[in-house]
């Protein structure tokens, strides 16, 4: 089975001394899943849903097709995006949360690229995350809170599967990313849920 991880910086597994974990949640998914599962990982540091950045490429909405259009089958596409929506200039409340990743899940369902997809609800960001990143405020933090519920209502409208990555793993030092400890727990979480699939 072709499994492809599309997501942020979470899904590349960078942590906040500017590396990449090497025991990311891909890597442990490869690792649980063995040889009957590929797993492919596309994790960009910065991507958006449908966001402009002050770096290039960063919104899925322009980029998806040519990101993975390059797999000749896709047997189920995973997608953990949100924590760059909350920044202070994205999404301002749940309305547009929610339109930002309909928008998304309707051009990528538009490629026939795969019958199944898993949508994963991102972290929490840290309370005190205005005080952490200067892109965020107050606001980013409740939108955080609401995604599960938003994430989940738009699974159930477009029959995705649905995993809510709270249940498992909180931000690390830098409110916004997950620890090597929340990479290993959502890999064993998500590598348990694909074998049921």
């Amino acid at each position: 089975m072709n499994v492809v991880l599309y997501g942020d910086s979470n899904t590349y597994g960078y942590n906040p001394n500017n590396e990449r974990y090497v025991n990311r949640y891909g890597n442990v998914l490869k690792e649980l899943l063995g040889s009957d599962y590929i797993v492919h990982e596309e994790g960009l540091v910065g991507r958006t849903t449908i966001y402009d950045d002050y770096r290039k490429n960063r919104k899925a909405l322009d980029s998806v097709y040519l990101d993975l259009k390059k797999y000749e089958r896709i047997d189920l596409l995973i997608i953990m995006l949100g924590t760059n929506d909350f920044k202070k200039n994205n999404a301002k409340n749940a309305i547009s949360l929610a339109s930002a990743m309909n928008k998304l899940i309707d051009k990528i369902e538009s490629f026939k690229i795969t019958d199944k997809i898993l949508l994963i609800s991102p972290i929490l960001l840290d309370e005190n995350i205005e005080n952490l990143d200067s892109e965020y405020d107050y606001n980013s933090y409740l939108l955080s809170k609401d995604a599960s519920l938003i994430y989940k209502n738009i699974s159930i409208q477009n029959d995705l599967l649905f995993f809510d990555a709270k249940e498992v793993a909180n931000p690390g030092i830098d409110g916004e990313h997950l620890t090597e400890e929340g990479h290993k727990a959502l890999g064993e979480a998500l590598a348990k849920l694909i074998k049921e699939i």
